[in-house]
């Protein structure tokens, strides 16, 4: 599975999880609730992906163009052109 791809299943998942936790009823145990937890679990996922997420060519992260401007990854990197692939060992 490619990097743009898993970074999307990353960020979709994440919005299902919180999404469902707003539907699912409030308690007093809210940190035991399975949205909850996932909602974490993918947002540190998604956090170490955008951190990682650089073309191997030129080295520019792909997520984090400024401070202030994100874009969401595809297959290409959008300063050289070139295709960005996870190598597997």
């Amino acid at each position: 599975m490619n990097k743009s791809l898993k970074f999307k299943l990353y960020l979709t998942a994440l919005i299902i999880c919180i999404i469902g936790f707003n539907f699912s009823e409030p308690s007093m145990q809210f940190y035991s609730n399975p949205f909850y937890i996932g909602s974490f679990v993918f947002a540190i996922a998604l956090i170490i992906s955008v951190i990682n997420y650089a073309c191997p060519a030129c080295k520019k992260n792909q997520v984090m163009r400024s401070i202030s401007s994100y874009k969401l990854p595809t297959n290409d990197c959008y300063n050289c052109g070139k295709e960005i692939d996870e190598k597997s060992n």
